[in-house]
């Protein structure tokens, strides 16, 4: 493509919104065209985030007031549920491509979808509202699905959740090698991930010196880890029990995952799987030692880690990455790499930030 891709970005001001626009702003081949917000339309981008004063003075344009898809290559929806849905077929149907962050596009069809929906605690229709375009969407998690994100009109970014969940098992279910099909996952998150936004659960006075389960066994990413995991390989389904728990901490989602394997497997073996079947992936890092919050903080990598007990059947893998990257922005960048063909680390150079 001549010149630079031009994005628009809807949704600029929230967390997700902040987080790619951050990363376009740094990306060689990507210009912004149009921030797009319901929230502080009118202002420019500077004064609601101050850190980015001497690098983008844009103004943040209302909804109503712009076209959507008009003067760009490619739309980012940062949004929530059922937004990009008003506006995809319009969109394809004048061969804009888009990006959405929620679970808008992430099933390819409408009964998947469906489930979902039913376990969001926003979202009252579990109708979907642009059901011709399921099936020709891709789900982004772009170490599995980098064909397909190459050449479909809609992607579908992963949830924060569900990527950490699908990469630290998804070597395990296409070999078959989970009993039954089953994993308990105890997942510990930032207080980012619930978006900028005030409520109750995120006072500093409840949260910090706290950890608050929530949504237990009833998280809507497990639908989309169940359904990926299930159809990998030889998986034969998958049933992920998941138990989320909120942090008084900002950034990173650390996942400990425990399942029994259909067979007997030393640690050696299971960690030359994990570095055999992410071999190539860049944003992958198979640790001989426990990943930690912040091992991957600030940046668009997962580190994994597999542990076995003394009869070598029972397994614990372990996950961690920045909910606001790799569970998020860092994601959505690396998707639009592969959708205008770029290599999937432009503009993603950048390493953890420590301490």
């Amino acid at each position: 493509m001549a010149g630079k891709i031009r994005a628009q970005l809807i949704g600029a001001t929230g967390y997700g919104g902040l987080g790619i626009l951050e990363l376009l702003l740094a990306h060689p081949n990507f210009e912004l065209s149009t921030l797009v917000a319901r929230d502080d339309a009118g202002k420019r981008i500077d004064d609601v985030y101050p850190h980015l004063a001497g690098r983008c003075e844009m103004v943040v344009q209302a909804p109503d007031s712009i076209e959507v898809g008009a003067d760009c290559d490619v739309v980012i929806f940062a949004t929530p549920d059922r937004v990009s849905q008003q506006y995809a077929e319009s969109l394809t149907s004048r061969g804009v491509r888009f990006i959405d962050y929620s679970g808008d596009f992430r099933f390819t069809s409408t009964d998947d979808y469906a489930r979902y929906a039913e376990r969001h605690p926003s979202i009252a229709d579990n109708n979907h509202g642009a059901a011709s375009l399921l099936g020709r969407n891709a789900y982004g998690v772009s170490e599995l699905n980098a064909e397909a994100i190459a050449g479909a009109p809609v992607v579908g970014n992963p949830g924060c959740f569900a990527v950490g969940i699908i990469l630290g098992l998804a070597p395990l279910y296409r070999g078959g090698l989970v009993d039954d099909g089953f994993v308990i996952v105890d997942g510990l998150t930032g207080s980012s991930g619930a978006g900028k936004k005030p409520a109750p659960l995120q006072h500093l006075s409840h949260l910090n010196d706290n950890v608050v389960p929530y949504r237990v066994l009833n998280h809507q990413h497990v639908v989309e880890a169940e359904m990926t995991l299930g159809r990998l390989g030889a998986a034969g389904g998958a049933t992920v029990d998941f138990i989320p728990h909120l942090l008084g901490t900002t950034r990173g989602i650390l996942n400990t995952m425990h399942l029994t394997l259909t067979q007997s497997m030393s640690r050696a073996a299971l960690l030359d799987l994990f570095r055999e079947a992410y071999a190539g992936h860049p944003f992958v890092r198979v640790l001989d030692s426990p990943p930690t919050l912040k091992g991957p903080l600030g940046s668009n990598y997962i580190d994994l880690s597999v542990f076995v007990s003394g009869n070598s059947k029972r397994a614990v893998v372990m996950s961690s990455i920045d909910n606001l990257m790799k569970g998020q922005s860092g994601s959505a960048m690396q998707n639009l790499n592969i959708m205008f063909g770029l290599p999937q680390t432009t503009g993603l150079e950048r390493g953890p930030l420590y301490p």
